[in-house]
């Protein structure tokens, strides 16, 4: 049997338009925005360390899935998908490539931090780890593209017989596939990752609490160090906990909704919109959480107002990893603080 995406049309149809517009209109234009911001920011501070490159992974993720709210946009005020079969195949691809890079960053996000607050010293080859964050990053967004080609070649363009303008985007799978494939991208797209990463973050924050109660006794200057690190946890933790506070609604209502024979009710309806947009929240979340944060950023913006070629000859040197002490006539960087601060953006 042919099973239809949009059956009943927009599952929000019956709500207010104006104020879904409205409320999708600011979260994309402030989820693009923030993200090619944070991007144009790292790349302008040249510091390419492999963090920074899953950050930049991260902020594209998410304006590639800020991209698919002017579809959901137009749905919501028609009951027919106006974009065709192309269409249709693009904003269900982007919708499941954002989400896999998106959840399998933060993934690697935890696995860096677990590993670069444990490393003291930084005896490994920062170029190994470098190639090694671009060699996942591209085999990532291979899984990603590979992932939901079977789902999108499924579909196609239907008009319905009791009024031929409205156009379905349906697919020739049946209830039971459409079932299966919900259930396979539930556990690779979410639970799989979801269980690396609180793994991984649990074992930070208990190696962090651990160490932080160690260094009460050590110097001034690893306490100075214990103040980063606990920086960079923080920063990474907020973003897994947003994630898992903003994407869980999605996953509870998608398994529930993939369950439902009784069709939409006006209750599922405000949830659909709900969850929604919650997820895209969490895109915009991601850079507020680094401005909010840390330091590097606010003074990125304020020294260099994101115009790199602007850049002041003053501060022309005032990058982090460097191995040399920095001194420029407002302070002097000792080269084990420059090592350790860390130049994140999410």
């Amino acid at each position: 049997m042919n099973k239809s995406l949009v059956d009943v049309g927009p599952l929000v149809l019956s709500l207010p338009a104006i104020p879904q517009l409205l409320i999708l209109g600011i979260i994309f234009v402030l989820s693009v925005l923030l993200n090619s911001l944070s991007i144009i920011c790292i790349i302008g501070a040249k510091a390419i360390t492999p963090i920074n490159l899953l950050i930049i992974n991260l902020a594209i993720s998410d304006i590639l899935y800020a991209l698919t709210i002017p579809m959901f946009a137009v749905h919501i005020v028609t009951p027919s998908w106006p974009f065709g079969r192309l269409g249709c195949q693009l904003a269900i691809s982007i919708d499941i490539i954002a989400m896999i890079v998106g959840v399998y960053t933060i993934t690697a996000l935890s696995i860096e931090r677990y590993i670069d607050v444990r490393e003291r010293n930084r005896r490994y080859n920062d170029q190994l780890k470098l190639f090694f964050v671009i060699f996942y990053i591209i085999i990532l967004w291979i899984f990603g593209i590979l992932f939901p080609l079977p789902m999108s070649l499924s579909l196609f363009v239907y008009s319905r017989e009791k009024d031929k303008r409205i156009i379905d985007c349906r697919s020739n799978w049946t209830s039971n596939d459409l079932s299966h494939y919900v259930e396979l991208k539930f556990v690779f797209a979410y639970l799989f990752p979801s269980i690396i990463t609180c793994l991984f973050s649990f074992r930070l924050i208990l190696f962090v609490h651990r160490w932080s109660m160690k260094s009460r006794r050590l110097s001034s200057t690893n306490n100075s160090l214990n103040i980063y690190k606990r920086r960079a946890t923080t920063l990474v933790l907020s973003i897994i906990i947003s994630f898992f506070v903003l994407w869980s609604p999605l996953w509870i209502f998608q398994l529930y909704d993939t369950y439902n024979q009784r069709g939409p009710t006006i209750y599922i309806q405000i949830l659909n919109f709900i969850t929604i947009v919650f997820v895209h929240t969490n895109g915009l979340l991601n850079p507020l959480f680094y401005l909010l944060l840390t330091q590097n950023f606010r003074d990125y913006l304020k020294i260099n107002k994101c115009f790199p070629w602007k850049k002041s000859p003053k501060y022309s040197q005032t990058l982090v990893y460097r191995r040399k002490a920095i001194t420029n006539q407002d302070q002097t960087i000792t080269s084990f603080r420059q090592q350790h601060t860390l130049f994140l953006f999410i």
